[in-house]
């Protein structure tokens, strides 16, 4: 299952058959989870608490380990953001798996040494499909975000990282309430773009930016239905007038 290179343990990974859809975050998980560990012929098999410097496990460790974990500003913002949003758990873990760049995108696959016939973008296969390419500068969606910043006359660009364009695209109106609308905006828009790209892979459906956008903005209207009581507006007045609804 793999061989040494230049002194380095490379996987070579041989696979029976080919994934089905649900099996590809498993595959993933599972390669990047096998490619921190390095095989030396020098070397003999023992277990090691890295979280203790003596190696051995301790309840403090373990407790700091957890209390340590996702410290960093950019990341705490974007996920505080988003956790403390009231929208439904898979979109919440959508937004946690985009920030972590956990999506199985084919720059994914590839890194994680998953044979594919092709690593382009399935939209325009021009560029890699990485998760900043396929979400936000793609030239068959990028079009959506465009539109988005049309409706309160905004103009760009946006970073292509998922955290600082999140970030951005939530964190420009002096009302919190207006705020969050966009943040749950652009959570939709981003699982609804994903969505789309699935049907595109898997059962050969025409990427259509039109559908994206009226199944994103119903997403983010049902979503703010439950989240602000005062949210009263039926869904054809409120998509009729959302240059007031979200400025």
């Amino acid at each position: 299952m793999g061989q040494y290179v230049d002194n380095r343990w490379d996987w070579k990974i041989q696979w029976r058959r080919n994934f089905f859809e649900h099996e590809i975050d498993m595959v993933a998980a599972f390669m990047d989870e096998i490619d921190r560990v390095q095989i030396h012929l020098s070397s003999l098999d023992y277990l090691t608490w890295r979280a203790d410097p003596t190696g051995s496990y301790s309840t403090k460790s373990a407790y700091n380990l957890l209390m340590d974990d996702g410290s960093s500003d950019n990341e705490d913002s974007a996920s505080r953001i988003m956790w403390n949003l009231k929208i439904p758990p898979r979109a919440s873990a959508f937004s946690w798996r985009i920030f972590k760049n956990r999506l199985p995108t084919k720059a994914n696959m590839r890194r994680r040494q998953v044979d594919l016939p092709s690593y382009r973008c399935p939209l325009c296969d021009v560029e890699e499909e990485s998760v900043g390419h396929v979400m936000f500068s793609c030239t068959r969606n990028r079009s959506l975000w465009w539109e988005v910043l049309r409706w309160v006359s905004r103009v760009g660009p946006f970073p292509i990282d998922p955290k600082n364009h999140f970030i951005q695209f939530s964190h420009w109106n002096s009302k919190s309430y207006i705020d969050k609308r966009w943040a749950v905006l652009w959570i939709a828009l981003s699982m609804t773009i994903w969505k789309h790209i699935n049907s595109v892979v898997f059962n050969n459906q025409i990427f259509n930016p039109e559908k994206v956008m009226d199944e994103a903005l119903f997403n983010t209207w049902s979503w703010l239905k439950c989240m602000d009581k005062d949210f009263h507006i039926h869904f054809n007045q409120w998509s009729t007038s959302l240059r007031e609804e979200l400025s």
